[in-house]
């Protein structure tokens, strides 16, 4: 991970959109590495995966790869920092690649909230100005727009004003050496630091601006802006976790008794000069906004006279010191990007405590000159709503918008007393239960041996076709995550991430943590879901399943098309009217698949044994679940249009295995590899048909296949359908004349890019749940010892049947166009 300390908002006044340019145009060639589009294909090449953004303070390089690729990757992304070349062709093809992104970002709500928030920010500020960039903000000649390319590079990308994250099983020293030499070849230096310059104009606030944007859920996003604040201090911390606590003393917990509000998210967006804007994203229960801000300003009067000395500093600090000892979990990444901005922001010393362990007892002072800030005199609201008429417009998003004076009534303090705060105490100890000898005929359990480090755990729910409809589990995934919530507050305190999704006939439960923790935090969590849900929350349960299932419809092209791809058939499930039988229903009809980590605590593991029971009785009953996706018609092409909301035009074309054979899993993981890094390059590089342009090897219902997906916001269907089939077909004929040698060192490449696979955490964990599922033994191993011995006649067998395939279609079709 590379951090570069400029974005958006170092930017020259007249070319908004040059940091987003310049980032595509590392891309496009560097003077060791003049070939554009190399980068993608030396990552593909170690089994990786790489991308980059601009915000507002920063632009941010990833990649990953097996640990081979480490050193030659970085050496190549170094060079693009170093010395891009800015090749005047590549900056006008490019510059069209801009404007195609920013007209796929305009089905986005957050781009528009952006733009209506620029037109109240302090005219000088450079929040206040378009930042994505786009044709009409970028135009001129390409050749001055490569001057202006150079010499913003020349001034920013120093190395004085980066951050390098190495992660990977190499010895310290061996990091340490690397990113030396990659250091060496950047500008010496640092770039100038930003000016402090205020939010907004003095008199601008308060004020409530109405907008509308491409989603037709109404939303509150409440702005305060903040001076003198440590935006990684103790104070911040407990403001965010008061703010976010669904406790009954906390914000959300406190507005949601009140029936005001569902869901409060705060966080908070540095800024220079010790600056920082307090963000509160609000869905409110079709409430008034103004009542609704007059009983959170009640709520923050009577927060201000907390006296933090009576609040559990020392518990929080323990819980800290335990998810720092843990470490980082899941996807390194995140945790790298968070390492590379304390980097260029903090002392050294600092850097890796992001749980918090050494932040300063926070004293009742520090607490009321945080808090007395966020007052009705000084904050902006911007209020969503699905429709506004007689509105004015943002220059180039086209945002409709108007600017009312903001009026609260005067609020009571609230009265806090007798209401619990955030939970900061340790779990219950695990009461006895059923012994886990008593094995359960409806729970598929695999066992794996936990690696060092965190836990990790993943339970689905699954039903029978006929009992549980995508809806339903939508619906029960709404309930549980409510039920849930304040535990899973609780367990970010100590390392523990817990998240819910669907899949196909299924409801899963994510959870990795601590291993003293999790299975007693697992076991909390089933003793939290054995109720179900009470009359007061069935509301909540709703509107928040009805929400997600908005979302999903108003989701970008691509997105539509890839839900459909996971279609389950189309059965009429049985579902009762009242939700209290709807629940119980789920409950009983539920069996389990479970992939655990061995060596839990027997107590644990018979109390879990018996909720489990308790929760879902078919349990005792043999395990009967299948997949609900329907198999594709071998030979044959199917097509399916997919209702979209957006302009974007999306194709997907999906290529299916003909059958479940080890052999032919080799053949298609190996095709993947041969033409998802050529398939970018062609339509997105040089045919430029789009922002997104993605190959993908997926496994459809277990089988694996191959997914091409494109979406445009300017070419045809016809257009996108001809370049993809122009593209296989040109594939197909350079991939059957492949040499017998050339196929054996690929294929032990990529045997041994799995065998990487295998020893990863992640990847490991997801092989094992798919053998879990599936019912196989080692699938990885299994497939890389098929690529071993993979022949040319296999190879050439698979190629000639790859035409007659089964294939799926999928286009995209704005709703009501022709």
């Amino acid at each position: 991970m590379v951090q570069v300390a400029a974005g958006s908002h170092a930017e020259p006044d007249d070319l908004p959109g040059l940091a987003h340019l310049l980032e595509h145009m590392l891309f496009m060639g560097s003077r060791q590495w003049p070939v554009p589009g190399s980068f993608p294909a030396l990552v593909a090449q170690w089994g990786g995966r790489f991308n980059a953004s601009t915000a507002p303070d920063a632009t941010r390089f990833f990649f990953s790869v097996s640990p081979e690729g480490l050193q030659p990757c970085l050496a190549q992304l170094t060079d693009m920092l170093a010395a891009p070349l800015f090749a005047p062709e590549q900056v006008g093809q490019e510059r069209q690649v801009i404007d195609a992104e920013f007209h796929t970002r305009l089905a986005d709500d957050d781009i528009h909230a952006q733009a209506v928030l620029a037109t109240q920010i302090h005219p000088e500020h450079p929040l206040s100005r378009f930042s994505a960039g786009n044709a009409r903000s970028l135009d001129g000649d390409a050749e001055l727009l490569a001057e202006r390319l150079t010499q913003w590079h020349g001034i920013h990308y120093r190395a004085g004003s980066m951050a390098l994250v190495l992660h990977g099983p190499q010895a310290p020293e061996q990091l340490q050496a690397l990113a030396q030499a990659s250091a060496e070849q950047l500008m010496a230096g640092r770039a100038p630091e930003p000016f402090a310059l205020p939010l907004f104009a003095s008199g601008q606030l308060p004020r409530l601006v109405q907008w509308q944007g491409p989603s037709s859920q109404a939303e509150c996003l409440v702005l305060y802006p903040l001076s003198a604040c440590d935006v990684h201090g103790a104070a911040v911390r407990w403001l965010c976790d008061w703010l976010n606590s669904a406790a009954p003393a906390g914000a959300l917990g406190y507005l949601r008794d009140r029936g005001l509000l569902d869901e409060l998210h705060a966080t908070l967006r540095a800024d220079a000069g010790g600056q920082a804007l307090l963000r509160l994203e609000l869905r409110s229960v079709d409430a008034e906004p103004g009542l609704l801000l007059a009983e959170l300003d009640g709520w923050l009067q009577a927060m201000a006279i907390q006296d933090p000395a009576q609040w559990p500093q020392d518990a929080r600090r323990t819980m800290a010191q335990t998810a720092f000892d843990l470490g980082p979990q899941g996807d390194m990444l995140v945790a790298c990007r968070h390492y590379a901005e304390r980097l260029l922001t903090l002392p050294a010393e600092q850097v890796l405590d992001l749980p918090g362990v050494a932040l300063d007892v926070l004293s009742q002072t520090q607490w009321q000159q945080l808090v007395g800030q966020l007052t009705p005199a000084n904050r902006l609201v911007l209020q969503r709503l699905p429709r506004l008429f007689g509105a004015e417009r943002c220059a180039y998003t086209d945002t409709p918008w108007r600017a009312l004076a903001l009026q609260v009534a005067p609020a009571a303090v609230a009265n806090l007393q007798g209401r619990a705060g955030p939970c900061l105490g340790p779990l219950p100890e695990a009461a006895e239960g059923l012994r886990w000898s008593t094995l359960l005929p409806g729970l598929r359990l695999t066992r794996f041996a936990p690696q060092a480090g965190g836990l990790r755990t993943r339970l689905a729910w699954c039903w029978p076709e006929s009992e549980a409809s995508r809806a339903d589990r939508r619906w029960l995934q709404a309930c549980w995550s409510l039920r849930s919530e304040a535990l899973q507050q609780w367990g970010k305190q100590v390392g523990i991430e817990l998240s819910w999704s669907l899949a196909p006939g299924q409801l899963v439960l994510d959870v990795m943590g601590p291993p003293a923790l999790l299975p007693g935090f697992v076991r909390e969590l089933l003793q939290q879901l054995q109720a179900p849900p009470a009359a007061a929350q069935l509301p909540l349960i709703e509107r928040r399943s009805r929400r997600w299932m908005q979302q999903e419809q108003d989701a970008l092209p691509a997105w539509r098309l890839l839900q459909t791809l996971e279609q389950e058939r189309s059965l009429s499930a049985w579902r009762p009217r009242d939700p209290q039988l709807l629940w119980q229903h789920l409950c009983a009809q539920a069996q389990i698949v479970w992939l655990k980590p061995s060596r839990w605590p027997e107590a644990e593991r018979s109390q879990i044994a018996k909720l489990l029971v308790n929760l879902c009785p078919a349990l005792m009953q043999p395990f009967g679940w299948q997949c609900p996706m329907p198999p594709l018609a071998p030979r044959q092409l199917q097509v399916s249009e997919v209702s979209c909301k957006h302009t974007d035009r999306a194709q997907l074309l999906y290529l299916s295995a003909a059958d479940d054979s080890l052999q032919e899993a080799a053949c298609w993981r190996l095709l993947h590899h041969h033409l998802a890094d050529p398939f970018f390059a062609e339509l997105r590089t040089r045919q430029q048909l789009g922002y997104w342009v993605v190959a993908r090897l997926h496994r459809r219902a277990g089988r694996a296949g191959l997914l091409l997906l494109v979406q445009s916001p300017d070419r045809s269907h016809r257009c996108i359908e001809s370049a993809v089939d122009a593209f296989l077909q040109t594939s197909l004929q350079d991939l059957g004349a492949l040499s017998a040698e050339h196929l054996q060192a690929q294929s032990a490449h990529l045997a041994q890019l799995l065998e990487q696979q295998r020893q990863h955490p992640q990847q490991r964990f997801e092989g094992l749940w798919e053998d879990c599922v599936w019912q196989r033994d080692d699938q990885l191993a299994a497939e890389q010892q098929a690529l071993l011995q993979l022949t040319a006649a296999h190879w050439n067998a698979f190629v000639s049947r790859l035409p007659q395939s089964a294939r799926w279609r999928l286009l995209s079709r704005q709703a009501g166009s022709d």
